[in-house]
């Protein structure tokens, strides 16, 4: 025995229906004529949303390789592009809202790893990136099926290709609009006060690359391991040579004051965050509250890569906090050891 008549293009079951027209895909069709509907009933399910989410994520991972490439992050990358994503799952998948929230969800996390294996984006940029896009590509899930439900009661003849690909476009139109931006120079500092002198607290002066104790899971994630150091920092114009298992910094003392301030300038990061900021200088001022009490300050001067900025510069703190205070503690225990050493020779 046949089946119900179904839509030709989209499957849909074409009963009680107040026009010869599918209400999902707008196909027109005739009653009295069978060849313009089907009665099979083919197991098809995944031609429902795999198609599309295939091309949203596809459309995704080459959006960025080139506006990454030619422009970097800006609102193009960070905010339109998972919209479109998003738009185009909304669009191209005939699923209920929920699937739709699912499927844009899972398609950002789709092209997240794609980056991630090209090497476009490190594991927290990528986490801070993933967090952002959510909402954006949520938003565009919900207007892409809003926009297909409008345009399938039309007789819009191109509704099957032409907001796709205008959907695909709009990313690439907006960053060249948009370009590659140019963000003025941050600072960050932090401070910490250590029970020592700061003759002892001066000489427990110390780079990320020598602190000796673990550090936290932030900069494991953020940074690759730090291997050893070269050089010296004893005098102005003194080179020191980081060297990490991948890339490496070389820092340029540029100022050397004896127990108040030691500043220094990048002048090569290599394979080190390039693509997310450059690094400047930095300095190290330390202020005696007492005898025994030192406060040290711990900045960096940085140029931001990534925008816009409301969306990254949170992250950029977090992790420069997080690496001032693991330096700083570094610097304590070793001034500590140092008061230690002190009153043992007496």
């Amino acid at each position: 025995m046949p089946g119900p008549a179904r839509c030709i293009r989209c499957q849909y079951i074409l009963e009680g229906l107040p026009e010869a027209r599918c209400p999902e895909c707008g196909q027109a069709f005739n009653p009295d004529d069978p060849l313009t509907y089907t009665t099979k009933t083919p197991f098809v399910w995944w031609r429902y949303w795999l198609p599309g989410f295939l091309l949203a994520v596809g459309v995704g991972i080459v959006t960025y390789l080139i506006l990454l490439t030619a422009f970097g992050y800006g609102w193009a990358a960070t905010i339109v592009t998972p919209l479109c994503i998003g738009a185009i799952i909304g669009y191209a998948c005939r699923v209920r809202t929920f699937f739709i929230v699912l499927l844009s969800l899972l398609g950002i996390f789709a092209v997240l790893m794609g980056l991630y294996s090209g090497g476009l984006v490190g594991i927290l940029c990528g986490l801070v990136f993933g967090g952002v896009a959510i909402g954006p590509a949520i938003l565009g899930g919900l207007f892409g099926a809003t926009l297909r439900n409008q345009l399938k009661r039309g007789d819009f003849s191109q509704r099957d290709w032409l907001p796709l690909v205008l959907l695909s476009l709009i990313p690439l139109s907006w960053g060249c609009m948009e370009g590659r931006h140019t963000y003025p120079t941050e600072t960050i500092e932090t401070s910490v006060v250590i029970p020592a002198s700061v003759v002892h607290a001066w000489d427990g002066v110390m780079f990320y690359e020598e602190v000796r104790h673990e550090p936290p899971l932030l900069l494991r994630l953020l940074l690759p391991r730090p291997l050893y150091t070269r050089g010296s920092t004893e005098h102005i114009g003194d080179i020191k040579y980081c060297i990490y298992s991948k890339g490496r910094l070389v820092k340029k003392i540029t100022r050397r004051e004896e127990g108040r301030l030691l500043a220094f300038e990048v002048i090569e990061q290599q394979k080190i965050e390039v693509r997310s900021i450059r690094l400047t200088s930095g300095q190290f001022r330390f202020d005696p509250i007492g005898p025994a009490q030192t406060r040290i300050t711990l900045a960096t001067d940085y140029q931001p890569l990534l925008g816009p900025r409301f969306a990254w510069r949170w992250a950029e703190i977090w992790a420069t906090h997080t690496l001032h205070r693991h330096v700083l503690a570094g610097m304590e225990v070793k001034a500590k050891e140092n008061e230690s050493n002190r009153i043992a020779w007496r």
